[in-house]
């Protein structure tokens, strides 16, 4: 593993950072800090609420690439830190902050075509820290995804800020909050169909992607659960074939619940299907099936919504 050690000046930690070294295992290799960051930017929303979540607004100088509204518990601390781009800023727009820290929800942001690769931004001191369940050399994508990488991911970014007891309080309240909607499992016992997107062919959950857990962690099982990948396309035949007891309908800007529910109950054989008979749908927005801080609220929104269905 690569050792990168970032060193920052006095005058920055006279600025607020914690005086302390720090030295984690990421994505990218083994990293020491030789104190917290203090000029941080978030590439992706799962990104930015963890640093929000853990009171390090103050930490940042921008973000970047939301996918929705930011949670009202966030929604002050959020508008403190200046928006560099709705998606991936340039890397010029990115090195004008001169930051100290990139945090990234998607390996995408340190691919060629967006901020470059994290190695570069290494090379002139820039920590970097991608998240955790979408490292894929830590998960391999034939392997079904846990909710551990979102403790991870609090973990590390306390522990490189100098605020391992607030990490510790947020990942504790989290922990508390799955368990409560797991020993529920008001899913158990019922088939569901996972429709993101696509109309003439459904792109929907595989065995192994964050959509998959969430099914997992409110007991339903997913029709989708044998097909390879974090996410697949598969035929409308597998769904009808398999008819199953629920639709859950990813919300997203680019192909809403409104909009699949439409389709489903519009199409004359999809709308024979036994949920779509019965309205059993139930919605999820995108940014609640990411590991990330959302993802809690989505265990316990689709919980909510299958223990209200008929």
């Amino acid at each position: 593993m690569k050792s990168l050690v970032l060193s920052l000046p006095v005058a920055l930690i006279a600025m607020g950072a914690l005086a302390q070294e720090t030295t984690v295992e990421t994505c990218y290799g083994q990293q020491t800090f030789d104190a917290a960051p203090t000029r941080a930017v978030t590439l992706n929303q799962q990104a930015t609420e963890v640093m929000l979540a853990l009171g390090l607004e103050g930490s940042m100088v921008g973000t970047a690439y939301m996918d929705d509204e930011i949670p009202a518990q966030w929604a002050e601390a959020y508008e403190s830190v200046p928006v560099l781009a709705e998606q991936y800023p340039a890397r010029e727009i990115v090195l004008a902050e001169e930051p100290d820290f990139l945090f990234a929800g998607f390996g995408s942001a340190f691919n060629e075509d967006n901020l470059g690769a994290a190695e570069d931004w290494h090379e002139l001191g820039i920590g970097t820290y991608l998240a955790n369940a979408s490292c894929s050399d830590l998960h391999p994508e034939g392997e079904p995804l846990t909710t551990q990488p979102i403790f991870t991911d609090i973990e590390i970014i306390g522990d490189i800020f100098g605020i391992e007891d607030r990490a510790a309080e947020v990942a504790a309240e989290i922990r508390a909050r799955f368990d409560a909607v797991s020993d529920a499992a008001p899913g158990a016992g019922m088939t569901a169909f996972l429709f993101d997107s696509g109309d003439t062919a459904p792109y929907t959950a595989g065995c192994c992607g964050s959509a998959a857990t969430l099914m997992r962690q409110v007991g339903l099982e997913s029709i989708t659960a044998d097909v390879q990948g974090r996410w697949a396309e598969v035929s409308w035949e597998l769904v009808v074939a398999a008819d199953p007891d629920v639709i859950v309908l990813n919300d997203a800007d680019w192909s809403t619940a409104d909009e699949k529910r439409a389709y489903m109950e519009n199409d004359p054989v999809l709308g024979e299907l036994r949920a779509v008979q019965a309205g059993r749908f139930v919605t999820v927005p995108f940014s609640q099936t990411v590991l990330g801080m959302q993802f809690v609220d989505g265990v316990e929104n689709l919980s909510d919504q299958l223990g209200a269905l008929e």
